[in-house]
C-alpha cells in the first residue's frame, strides 16, 4: 500500500475535490481473482475513506457535477446507491449503499465480489449452501444457513460472487462498498418467503425503462444527502 493511505486532512478540515480526487487517483489497483489479498486492500481502502467525513462528504458532493457517476445512482426495494468512484481499470467501484426502511429477505449471490465497510446501522448477516442449479426451478427450501452473525458498525466483510447470502438491515443502515468488475452478467435472487426467482443484471442488459425506473432523483439524492449529514456519516 502507498503513503498516500495514510491520512490527509485533521478532523474538521475540508478537503478540495482536487486533493480528493488526486487521492482517489493514488489508490491501488486490486486484483480480485487472489480474494483474501483483495479482501486486505480493500479494507484499508473502505476504512480510509469511510473514516474520513470530510474526504467522504467531497466525494458525494462530487457526484452531483460528474453525469458519469451521477447516471449510476440508482433506488431499488430494499436499497438505494451513490457511485462516488469508478476505475475499472484498478478494479475499484465505491459506492455508499443506503438501506431502505422495508426489508425482507431474498437468498442470492452478485454479479461481483466486494467489500462492505458498515458505517452506521447493522446487518444481519447469514451465508448459504445449495445443491441446486441457481435457475426458475430452485427451491427455496433447499438454501440451507450455516453462517449467521450480527455485522455491526466498524466491521468490514467480503464475499466472493458467487457466495449466497442474506442480509437484513436496519433502516438507514449505511456501508461503503468496493465492488470488483462484473463477474457474470445477471445475480440469482429468490425471495424467502414465497420462493419466487428473479435476476438483477447489470445496466447493460438493463432496458431504456428499467434504467429510467431505477435512477435516482434528484430529490431522492438531496434526501440522502440530508440523511447522511444527520446520522453522521459526513
Amino acid at each position: 500500500m502507498t503513503e498516500t493511505m495514510t491520512a490527509t486532512t485533521a478532523i474538521g478540515e475540508d478537503v478540495t475535490e482536487a486533493a480528493a480526487v488526486a487521492f482517489m487517483d493514488s489508490l491501488p489497483a486490486v486484483r480480485w481473482d487472489d480474494l483474501e489479498a483483495a479482501a486486505e486492500v480493500t479494507e484499508r481502502i473502505a476504512r480510509r475513506i469511510g473514516d474520513d467525513r470530510a474526504l467522504l462528504r467531497t466525494l458525494v458532493d462530487r457526484v452531483r457535477r460528474t453525469p458519469e457517476l451521477r447516471e449510476k445512482c440508482e433506488c431499488h426495494a430494499l436499497d438505494d446507491k451513490i457511485v462516488i468512484w469508478d476505475a475499472p481499470d484498478k478494479g475499484l467501484r465505491i459506492r455508499l449503499r443506503l438501506a431502505n426502511t422495508d426489508q425482507y429477505e431474498r437468498v442470492h449471490n452478485h454479479r461481483f465480489s466486494f467489500t462492505a465497510y458498515i458505517l452506521s446501522g447493522a446487518y444481519e448477516h447469514t451465508l448459504y449452501a445449495t445443491d441446486q442449479p441457481l435457475d426458475e426451478t430452485a427451491d427455496v427450501s433447499r438454501f440451507w444457513p450455516y453462517f449467521v452473525r450480527e455485522e455491526p458498525a466498524g466491521r468490514s466483510i467480503t464475499l466472493h460472487h458467487e457466495q449466497l447470502h442474506t442480509t437484513i438491515t436496519e433502516p438507514e443502515t449505511i456501508s461503503l462498498m468496493i465492488q470488483s468488475p462484473a463477474q457474470k452478467r445477471r445475480a440469482f435472487m429468490i425471495r424467502k418467503d414465497d420462493g419466487q426467482v428473479w435476476w438483477r443484471e447489470g445496466a447493460a442488459d438493463e432496458s431504456a425503462e428499467r434504467r429510467a425506473e431505477v435512477r435516482m432523483s434528484d430529490e431522492r439524492f438531496e434526501h440522502w444527502i440530508t440523511r447522511l449529514e444527520a446520522i453522521g456519516v459526513l
